[in-house]
């Protein structure tokens, strides 16, 4: 299936460390039986709190989402603060308003787009991605082959979806 042309399933993740006033995102989107896509980190070196990591996240992930042709997307995230300002229209009176707009504009050119909250578990692959980019202080995407450190969780995600 072409990224194109069914929903893709995208996970976000923030990732915020209070000491060097830096974050990370992690991003990763899989097919509807869980296949990898793609995925991307990126370290952020000045954020300002753990809401700007995490709309950050989203914003990196949907750009990834269109970077690799997709405009239908079921977006997963464990920050409730970002689901519920999403869900709003994305407005939010906070510092991290600039990215949220971002956001709102990107959410536009989707033909179908939803979101909505996951616990921490279920995003587990988002997490050590934004954990990877946070210790490598780097910013990567890969398509079609995914980084050996989340190969584990991905198979992991995939047993889960297929025992449910």
């Amino acid at each position: 299936m072409k990224p194109s042309e069914g929903f893709l399933k995208l996970n976000v993740d923030g990732s915020f460390q209070e000491t060097t006033g830096s974050g990370s995102t992690g991003a990763v989107i899989r097919d509807a039986s869980g296949g990898f896509i793609a995925a991307a980190h990126s370290f952020l070196p000045h954020v300002l709190d753990a809401a700007m990591a995490e709309v950050s996240a989203l914003r990196d992930g949907l750009l990834l989402a269109q970077q690799i042709g997709c405009y239908r997307l079921e977006v997963q995230a464990d920050c409730l603060e970002v689901v519920n300002t999403m869900l709003d229209g994305g407005f939010s009176a906070t510092a991290s308003a600039p990215i949220f707009d971002e956001c709102s504009q990107i959410w536009k050119e989707f033909v179908a787009i939803s979101i909505s909250h996951c616990n921490r578990e279920s995003n587990s692959v988002a997490h050590v991605l934004a954990r990877l980019a946070m210790v490598l202080k780097d910013s990567v995407i890969w398509a079609e082959e995914p980084p050996p450190s989340i190969l584990q969780l991905l198979v992991n995600d995939v047993t889960i979806l297929v025992n449910q």
